[in-house]
């Protein structure tokens, strides 16, 4: 508590000393949510630990995105040796600006360290200064931007795999600010994906399983089960990761899996959203949008809408569960996309058991102690204030794990065969030369488009 006091009396000090303190509006949730995420957020002679997961530990930054460079909505998935680079973005809501640093480390297919140094895996740098941040302009709430495009003429990839970005003050690799999970491979193995109905009767109106085959014929494999590892992402989301594929049958350098269990995911429901672009009008989903008092952000007010959990399936476009940053008054420059505090009510006939979480990539698909709802006896609904960047968001309403595993959508949102999902089935080699485990396969596959 008293490391939470500090972090907190920390941030209100450089606030005040800057002038900014007034631009800042203090609502009742939002203050509530800011005291859960310094609880929540390591300070920084706490951060020696890096998570080898998507976790910011710094709690004054915000709006972290890792994307392929020229599409913001592109997952963090590039070739070896290839043309594309990814682009780290975020901001700082402090006043001053820090001297930061980047690295990498290479991870197995389990997501922990391998045995390989930096030299093994990286070119040039062992790390690099990010460059030096960006003040905001004509916003309420001041922020610093940081950005950096990866690889560079600083630091390249020499081996394919998982990879984490750590962010560190100044020369203190033990200084963690935040960490990233990105992907580096080379396409060495043909992967026939598709999505199938359920066998299981019971969940045929609700899941989708995916049906997969892995052709090998370029690796030198000696031992499928134990040298090729199968993972799988719904909609990019870490906290559901799928792992501990087993073909069923073997055909010469061909592994059939034929609708593994681990295949089999919860189609879930198209996510909500509200589109914040433009703050002048209240766009669909969007009730009202108010000034906040002085020289505050301002608040917006989401419609209330209740719980989707019923049998009948509702078509809408969605980013499912992405988002992207855009003022359209500053032609798409995130240094003139202001903040808002955003008000989520969900109605509901009587409390759950668990508070629901509002959800999505903007949350790093986790139910962040900050999202959480408040029951409302009064109105008989679950709340939140939340403060975003200006944008267009997709979100749900979630339910964590107990055993803090993958959240639970469904719940609340329902779950249908018919909903569109974005599917990532990654296939890695054990190279006992290279002493790593090489991402020898991607394969994106859409529920409806393949």
């Amino acid at each position: 508590m008293n490391m939470m006091i500090e972090s907190l009396r920390l941030f209100t000090t450089r606030l005040s000393a800057s002038g900014h303190w007034s631009k800042i509006t203090w609502s009742v949730p939002y203050l509530l949510g800011m005291l859960m995420m310094i609880m929540a957020h390591r300070t920084p002679c706490q951060s020696s630990v890096p998570r080898y997961e998507d976790h910011t530990h710094s709690a004054t930054i915000r709006t972290v995105q890792l994307f392929k460079q020229g599409f913001e909505l592109a997952p963090p998935v590039i070739e070896l040796n290839g043309s594309d680079a990814l682009v780290l973005r975020f901001d700082d809501l402090q006043a001053d600006v820090e001297n930061l640093s980047y690295t990498f480390i290479h991870c197995d297919a389990g997501w922990q360290a391998s045995d390989l140094m930096p030299g093994q895996y990286l070119e040039g740098a062992m790390s690099d200064y990010l460059p030096t941040g960006r003040q905001s302009f004509n916003t309420l709430q001041p922020f610093i931007q940081y950005e950096v495009a990866f690889p560079n003429d600083m630091i390249r990839f020499t081996r394919s795999g998982n990879y984490l970005l750590k962010v560190f003050r100044g020369s203190d690799e033990e200084d963690v600010v935040l960490t990233r999970r990105f992907l580096v491979y080379e396409q060495k193995v043909d992967i026939e994906a598709s999505m199938q109905a359920s066998r299981s009767v019971d969940l045929r109106d609700v899941a989708q399983q995916i049906d997969l085959v892995v052709r090998h014929t370029q690796l030198p494999v000696q031992d499928p089960f134990g040298e090729i590892h199968v993972a799988m992402l719904q909609n990019m989301r870490w906290d559901d990761l799928r792992t501990g594929f087993r073909p069923r049958f073997m055909r010469g350098a061909e592994l059939i899996y034929d609708f593994p269990e681990q295949g089999l995911f919860m189609g879930g429901n198209e996510f909500r959203n509200f589109d914040l672009k433009d703050l002048r009008f209240a766009t669909q989903r969007v009730a009202r949008i108010e000034p906040g008092p002085g020289e505050g952000v301002y608040h917006a007010h989401l419609t209330a809408e209740p719980k989707r959990n019923i049998r009948v399936y509702f078509d809408q476009p969605d980013l499912n569960g992405r988002f992207f940053i855009r003022n359209d008054l500053f032609d798409g420059d995130p240094l003139g996309a202001d903040y808002v505090i955003v008000h989520f009510t969900l109605p509901m006939t009587e409390q759950l058991a668990q508070p629901p979480y509002v959800f999505g990539a903007f949350s790093d698909h986790r139910c962040l102690p900050e999202n959480r709802m408040q029951w409302d006896p009064t109105t008989s609904s679950y709340t939140a204030a939340i403060l975003v960047k200006q944008g267009f968001y997709d979100f749900a309403y979630a339910i964590p794990a107990p055993d803090g595993g993958a959240s639970d959508l469904s719940l609340v949102e329902g779950s249908h065969y018919q909903t569109e999902n974005d599917y990532l089935v990654l296939v890695y080699f054990t190279d006992r030369l290279q002493r790593c485990d090489r991402l020898v396969g991607v394969r994106f596959l859409n529920s409806r488009r393949g």
